[in-house]
């Protein structure tokens, strides 16, 4: 039986508000009608963005259905409509009516429509779904939206798509290993385009080119000269034939993964930015002069990622989709947000764990697996030098903050732990796409360098995504069998391991629950204990030096996990661990295994977690709160 502290209902809660108000640039598209006339459609979380490019007027559309997921692309067909998909729906907009005309759903258990766009001599839209690689065909102007085929069972990611004219629709897959998926569009047949040695992660990628045939690039992990790794091939009736790099024709998108456009203005013109977060887009002429157009719409709050309590007493957090960095000030209830570039390279990222050795917090981002320092005890960029003439770069010694490292193996962190010695930290987190196994980091804080250890030294083929230190040093991990780039693993449950310091090794492991796929937070308890909770909310206790589970609670009816929900604390002088999940703020008294229920939240907590003073914060959603907690007399 869970049970609720006696004056829960009492504690006070308080919304700080929204730190970042701001909209991740994504898909975009130029659409042309039959009277020459044009409309920029920016597609964003939630809506659509008509611009006239000849006027400036702006047009902000919600979607029909009010979907506030992500688009991941977009397409202007020949007859200037605007095709996109959110969330299970794909949609076909009218920008010069300012109107949708058509709306279809994926098929029943897909997460998202619309990973690619391509468009047949016919008028026929094609679009890729996720994760179950669907081909999907649609006419809005026949209301019909039918499967084509389903391009592949292991290769979840589709995200280019070509229309050829020979009656055959191709898509780029990964990532485990990647492939174009040659599809004929009336008989539905299937044919996969591989090269020899592309067993390892990666992705193919397709285009139409402006001459009208279709190329794709399909890497070769196994060419001895990186230099041709990137095999190109042009393919026709289902056939691909080798062709060197120089006699590719230029794709009709322009850009890099979801941030693309496709097509341009006509009149020599081109659509060089369309930026939401700073409202406005972009336009170069033909003479080669610029010209800007302000963007009126109505942006989102950005959701929050998991939040730290810096040495300095204040509280550093991003956004995540786009990354704004924000810190909150207690003393002044002041919220500081210093935007998309204070963090070098963050984008659609978000920083995703922290840990600090004095006055330094490194900061864990995704995406590319980013090591950030921020030092605390400086101003923020330190003296402005431009790193060459005419550009506004800060000289990399004196940036503040300033990135340190990448790795591709912690692509989406999940953790990080201070050590003891007050000179290293500790992360952990999932690979980069098609890969398996999560690396462990090491970062020495004063020297600002990175060691990365790969899966195989650690757990092989699962991810660290919890880390707590021990009383005496001993370091303990929690893993993950999840592959959210995409990877196929053989592992069938979580570990915990113990993990050495002087001989950088693991000295030991443990299946805590049998069965489960995630041991999603660790804390450390008194001697040598310590408290996991595993993704499905069982909360454990686990005596390393007898390697097994003391107790066990089912926390399900408090809520789901979120990251960062877990930390060690005090209260009334005695050691305790604060815990969250998405409906309640728990405790747990050092010396005893049942939690305890400090209240109930006002609104669904999505990230957390920081102390300050008496002070516990939280993210739910877009919004920073806050909860006071009262020491007892």
């Amino acid at each position: 039986m869970l049970k609720s502290s006696e004056h829960s209902d009492t504690k006070p809660f308080e919304s700080l508000g929204y730190p970042v108000r701001a909209d991740e640039t994504r898909s975009a598209a130029v659409c042309r009608n039959e009277n020459g006339e044009e409309r920029v459609v920016i597609a964003a979380r939630g809506y659509l963005l008509i611009v006239d490019p000849d006027n400036g007027s702006c047009r902000q559309l919600p979607f029909p259905d009010l979907c506030r997921e992500y688009p991941f692309a977009a397409m202007s067909t020949r007859s200037g409509l605007f095709c996109t998909g959110a969330g299970m729906c794909l949609y076909v907009l009218d920008p010069f009516k300012s109107e949708y005309i058509a709306r279809f759903e994926a098929p029943s258990g897909e997460e998202h429509a619309g990973f690619a766009f391509a468009e047949d001599e016919r008028g026929t839209v094609y679009a890729t779904t996720y994760p179950g690689s669907y081909l999907l065909g649609m006419d809005a102007a026949m209301q019909e939206c039918r499967v084509i085929a389903r391009l592949d069972s292991d290769r979840t990611y589709a995200m280019t798509l070509a229309a050829g004219s020979d009656g055959w629709i191709y898509a780029g897959q990964g990532t485990s290993s990647p492939a174009v998926a040659a599809v004929h569009a009336d008989s539905g047949e299937v044919k996969t385009i591989t090269v020899n040695g592309n067993a390892a992660p990666g992705s193919a990628q397709v285009h139409r080119g402006q001459d009208g045939r279709v190329y794709a690039r399909i890497p070769n992990s196994s060419h001895p000269s990186a230099a041709a790794a990137e095999n190109w091939y042009i393919i026709e009736d289902g056939q691909e034939r080798p062709i060197p790099e120089a006699s590719v024709s230029p794709s009709l998108y322009r850009g890099e993964g979801y941030r693309k456009v496709h097509q341009d203005l006509s009149n020599g013109r081109s659509l060089l930015s369309w930026e939401l977060s700073e409202m406005r887009i972009s336009i170069q002429h033909a003479d080669g002069t610029r010209s800007e157009i302000p963007l009126h719409h109505q942006g989102n709050a950005a959701e929050l990622s998991p939040i730290f309590a810096g040495p300095d007493g204040n509280l550093y957090g991003t956004s995540n989709h786009p990354l704004h960095f924000y810190r909150f000030e207690p003393g002044r209830r002041r919220i500081m947000n210093f935007g998309p570039d204070m963090i070098q390279k963050g984008g659609g990222g978000n920083i995703a764990a922290y840990a600090s050795q004095g006055s330094k917090i490194i900061g864990a981002a995704y995406a590319g697996g980013l090591i950030h320092v921020i030092d605390t005890s400086r101003d923020w960029e330190g003296v402005r030098q431009p790193a060459s003439p005419g550009t506004d770069m800060v000289s990399p010694s004196l940036r503040n903050p300033r990135l340190i490292y990448a790795d591709n193996r912690v692509h989406r962190p999940r953790c990080a732990v201070s050590l003891n010695d007050g000179i290293h930290v500790l992360y952990g987190g999932f690979p980069g796409y098609g890969a398996v196994g999560g690396g462990l980091g090491i970062v020495n804080v004063e020297e600002e360098s990175v060691t990365m250890l790969g899966h195989e030294q650690v757990i092989p083929e699962q991810s660290t995504v919890s880390l707590t230190v021990l009383p005496r040093g001993g370091v303990i991990g929690g893993t993950s069998i999840e592959t959210p780039g995409g990877g196929q693993t053989s592992a069938k449950e979580a570990v915990l391991y113990a993990w050495d310091w002087a001989s950088r090794s693991v000295t030991g492991t443990w299946v805590p629950i049998a069965g489960a796929r995630e041991i999603s937070g660790l804390c450390s308890g008194q001697g040598g204990d310590v408290y996991g909770i595993t993704s499905d909310s069982i909360l454990f206790r686990f005596d390393v030096k007898q390697g097994k589970v003391v107790s066990l609670y089912d926390l399900s009816p408090w809520g789901s996990v979120v990251r960062n929900g877990m930390m060690e604390s005090s209260r009334n002088g005695m050691p305790i661990v604060i815990g969250l999940l998405s409906r309640t703020l728990f405790m747990i008294t050092a010396g005893s295994d049942e939690p305890v229920r400090i209240a109930a939240l006002p609104e669904p907590a999505t990230c957390g977690l920081a102390r300050i003073g008496n002070d516990i914060y939280y993210g739910a959603g877009a919004e920073l709160w806050r909860f006071h907690w009262k020491e007892e007399v």
